[in-house]
């Protein structure tokens, strides 16, 4: 082949070579410089619109915060004035504010003020109960989106404080503004760009090319929809870190187009010079084309080892192909140069970005680290030479080194993108952090790696396990409640109940659900008559009510609605309580507060209310009775207590059994009793007092151990003319004047009655009085007492243990020895003889010496501790001669003794129990009896 040929050939091969080198070159950089102004032209765009967003949200929180720091929503919160809705929260103020959800809550969690309201169709719409949830969880102001069914919501929330911005809080104002089309129409207006929202889920970002991150640490993504345009992604999360939505922003593509223009204008040209310098070199194959081709040859040779790549390249003279190929290779190694730089401009930045990144950048290749940035040496401590050709493994917690492990083969064997996994990283002053991690499969070094970008989420995590902690503290609370918590869905079916639910029919909480309550409390098979629960649901209102169960129990139910988004009634709320105790105990109460606990009457109260009643009534004549029991008060000081008790009871069945059904009889003292009988006049007044005096005389038969005697009086109102209270008084009146009149003769009979009683003392009937009786007289008349003495002395030997009648059987026959307890009541009977003797004419001369008749000589008797002649003679002699008699006639506590023993015990109890010179008077005259 001819070099000429040769030349042509090898020139036309170069030369498109180098243009199809050049071109691929180009195109390659050119396109990666398209694709990057691409970039971030929709991270611009991205940014302009979320930035119109949180200006959308830094308006409502204004409004919110001008509304919340004002006096009078402050003054609403506590008092709840209607006046404060009426002028202020109005249709208008909602267009005005562009705002359709407004929430006033208050420091105990409830609902002030709640409405949603839609401006544009003029007409409420419900409340979504996802703006409030996170209002309440944190006391402070918030701002941010919501997503509830009815779509996105921007929320604000602020605490209501007065208007000059001081507390306390006294809740917390929320509004919200719904993110609808026309709203993202506004937004798209004032960007300029078309908006679109997308639902969580509904863009697949594997799909979608990674552009980078935000401002606010979000990552974007790009996918080109057209050749004319592009359009970029990125999430928008809630409140709670949450996706919430999607935010698509479309791109026109200038870049692109302006690029293929310049690539088919550029490859023409290309085409055309190749086809130019190939014709010319036809003609210049006589000049030197050799020398010039190999020096021209020699110098492309070069370039490519020196920098810039344009220095020392040689630009042939004249003006062939070679010249004109020399000045462009020159001119295109200038270009060159200047994509090199621009290029290296830009690792220089994309290094900058990855270096000051806030999260954490990690590539794994066969679990060693290959790469980290600063962010991932802030994070563990450790520098980044510590970190990189180490194993990743060594900076996991011991714990969690598996999962993580089988995470790292997951990821490389699927070779996806795997999105927030949770791991503990332990730094390097041995601290433990939680992080969580998104990881991709790059290439890296032209092996396959791990891209990590880890976040710090130790604050979130604590967070998630206060929020755990408190839901334990929320269950722990209602398990501590004596009160049953059960909810209930709408076919009065249990979903959940506490643990004294469990506990009022032996089984554990779980247990009751799916159950109804119904067959569970009540053992029935449809709800409860009157049910709150039922009720509840049915009229989505909070309802209250008592229900009584099958084993006697009486509960206060409380029953209110549970709602859904939709406001919808699912189920109710109940809360039961037995209050039956409580209702025995209010009944009790009641009926003590207008009866008399002995008796059953009725008490002064309830007498006084009656008698006020009656005297503006149209029952007139009324009568008043008065009656007194006479003689309780010996009783209750003899015979104690309880036996006074019988009788007032005994008293009250009398009266009670002698009057009508319509008369109101009432114990309006110790003694005392009086009866209100509406339409009754004198006459019968008079028949009623006989039937009750007629009544006391049948008891009186019936129990002569113990008789009745009740003075009696009466008096009428024969109009309302005439005071009650007088008449009351009147009656009243009347009683003590026949109590006057027979108290004497109430006392013997009472006195009388006791002595009967004692004569029934089983060691009576051997006729002890009557031997103390005689011992007593002849000791009496060996001293020469006078007349009275003796008659005393007789009198006192018979009725001496008269306030025995006062000791209970139980002791006085006791066959063992008497208890310290027992002495006790034992020595109590002189006192009470004494009481009793002082209520009979016929025993008060003899009281005193009942008083002393167990005094001893050496001061140690009772009651009164007498020693020596302070004791009255006719006790010192009693004293002898019943001693005597209790040891020669016998007790159930004491063996009879022969007369000999008795005699013995009397003179070795001489000069202390007994009067030494009345012991020798009495062994003088009985020693030979």
């Amino acid at each position: 082949m001819s070099l000429k040929t040769r030349i042509v050939l090898t020139l036309c091969a170069a030369f498109a070579i180098l243009a199809l080198v050049f071109f691929a070159v180009f195109h390659v950089i050119a396109n990666n410089i398209v694709a990057e102004l691409e970039r971030d032209d929709l991270k611009q765009n991205i940014e302009r619109a979320l930035q119109a967003l949180e200006r959308e949200m830094a308006e409502l929180d204004k409004s919110a915060q001008d509304w919340a720091t004002w006096d009078d929503t402050y003054t609403f919160v506590k008092d709840r004035n209607r006046e404060y809705i009426e002028k202020n929260l109005v249709d208008n103020v909602f267009k005005i504010l562009r705002i359709n959800y407004a929430v006033i809550i208050n420091t105990r969690g409830e609902m002030v003020y709640a409405r949603g309201y839609d401006p544009e169709e003029g007409e409420d719409v419900p409340l979504p109960r996802e703006i409030v949830l996170p209002a309440r969880q944190k006391a402070g102001g918030l701002k941010g989106l919501v997503v509830t069914p009815e779509g996105a919501v921007l929320v604000a929330a602020r605490p209501v404080l007065k208007s000059d911005g001081t507390g306390p809080a006294r809740g917390i104002l929320i509004f919200g503004r719904i993110l609808n089309d026309n709203h993202l129409k506004e937004l798209s207006k004032i960007t300029r760009l078309p908006l679109t929202l997308h639902p969580p889920g509904a863009v697949d970002f594997r799909v979608l090319q990674p552009a980078g991150s935000l401002e606010n640490g979000e990552a974007c993504y790009a996918r080109i929809i057209s050749p004319e345009e592009s359009a970029g992604f990125t999430v928008i999360k809630d409140l709670q870190g949450k996706t919430a939505l999607i935010l698509q922003v479309n791109s026109d593509r200038r870049a692109a187009r302006v690029f293929q223009s310049a690539e088919k204008a550029f490859s023409l040209y290309l085409a055309l010079a190749a086809v130019l310098c190939c014709g010319l070199a036809l003609f210049w194959l006589n000049r030197a084309v050799v020398s010039r081709l190999a020096k021209l040859t020699a110098a492309v040779t070069s370039t490519g080892y020196q920098f810039p790549l344009s220095s020392g390249f040689p630009v042939l003279g004249g003006r062939d192909e070679l010249s004109l190929l020399s000045a462009e290779i020159g001119k295109m190694l200038d270009r060159l140069e200047e994509y090199r730089r621009e290029i290296s401009d830009k690792e220089k930045k994309y290094r900058a970005v990855v270096e000051n990144a806030a999260e954490a950048v990690v590539v794994v290749q066969e679990g060693v680290v290959k790469f980290a940035n600063r962010a991932a040496a802030v994070h563990t401590g450790y520098t980044t030479e510590e970190i990189v050709l180490r194993h990743f493994l060594d900076f996991i917690h011991p714990e969690d080194r598996e999962a993580v492990w089988e995470h790292y083969r997951e990821l490389l064997e699927n070779k996806g993108i795997l999105y927030a996994f949770p791991f503990r990283v332990i730094a390097r002053d041995g601290s433990i952090k939680w992080a969580e991690t998104n990881s991709v499969v790059v290439e890296w070094e032209g092996q396959p790696a791990t891209l990590h970008f880890l976040t710090d989420i130790t604050p979130r995590r604590i967070l998630e396990e206060e929020l755990q902690r408190l839901m334990a503290e929320k269950s722990l609370i209602l398990d501590s409640l004596t009160e049953l918590v059960v909810f209930i869905d709408r076919d009065m079916q249990i979903i959940w109940a506490n643990r004294a639910a469990g506990q009022s029919v032996g089984r554990s909480p779980g247990d009751l659900f799916g159950a109804k309550c119904h067959e569970i409390w009540h053992g029935r098979s449809v709800p409860c008559q009157g049910c709150p629960v039922v009720q509840a649901v049915e009229t989505g209102q909070v309802c209250a009510g008592e229900v009584a169960s099958p084993d006697g129990r009486l509960w206060s139910i409380t029953a209110s609605p549970v709602k859904d988004e939709k406001g919808n009634v699912i189920g109710a709320v109940e809360a039961a309580l037995d209050i039956t105790e409580r209702r025995r105990y209010e009944e009790q109460l009641k009926y003590l507060s207008l009866h008399d606990p002995l008796t059953g009457l009725y008490n002064r109260a309830f007498f006084q209310e009656e008698l006020r009643r009656l005297s503006v009534s149209r029952e007139y004549p009324i009568t008043i009775l008065v009656a007194d029991l006479d003689g309780l008060k010996l009783v209750n000081d003899t015979l104690g207590h309880a036996r006074g008790d019988e009788m007032l009871k005994a008293c009250a069945d009398v009266l009670r059994n002698s009057l009508r059904r319509s008369d109101i009889l009432a114990r309006i003292g110790g003694d005392e009793f009086a009866a209100l009988l509406p339409g009754t006049d004198e006459k019968t007044g008079e028949d009623i007092v006989y039937r009750i005096r007629s009544r006391i005389g049948d008891y009186n038969k019936e129990h002569p151990e113990l008789p009745l005697h009740v003075s009696t009086g009466f008096a009428t109102c024969r109009s309302g003319d005439e005071s009650l209270e007088d008449t009351f008084k009147k009656a009243d009146d009347l009683m003590y004047r026949h109590k006057l009149v027979h108290r004497a003769g109430a006392r013997n009979q009472i006195v009388g009655a006791l002595l009967a009683a004692l004569k029934e003392k089983d060691y009576l009937t051997a006729g002890h009085a009557e031997r103390l009786k005689e011992m007593c007289l002849k000791m009496g008349e060996k001293l020469g007492l006078s007349p009275r003495q003796m008659a005393d002395l007789a009198l006192l030997a018979q009725v001496h243990d008269l306030g025995k009648v006062a000791v209970p059987d139980e002791i006085l026959f006791k066959k063992g020895p008497l208890t310290e307890e027992e002495w006790e009541v034992m020595r109590q009977h002189p006192e009470k003889g004494y009481r009793i003797a002082l209520s009979s004419p016929d025993l008060a001369g003899v009281a005193d010496l009942i008083l002393k008749h167990h005094e001893r000589w050496d001061g140690k008797g009772y009651p009164l501790g007498l020693r020596g002649e302070e004791i009255p003679v006719e006790c010192r002699i009693l004293s002898i001669a019943d001693a005597f008699d209790a040891m020669t006639g016998g007790r159930p506590y004491l063996k009879p003794r022969s007369k000999e023993e008795a005699i013995a015990e009397l003179k070795r109890c001489a000069g202390s129990h007994f009067d030494p010179q009345l012991v020798d008077v009495f062994v003088s005259l009985f020693s030979d009896a």
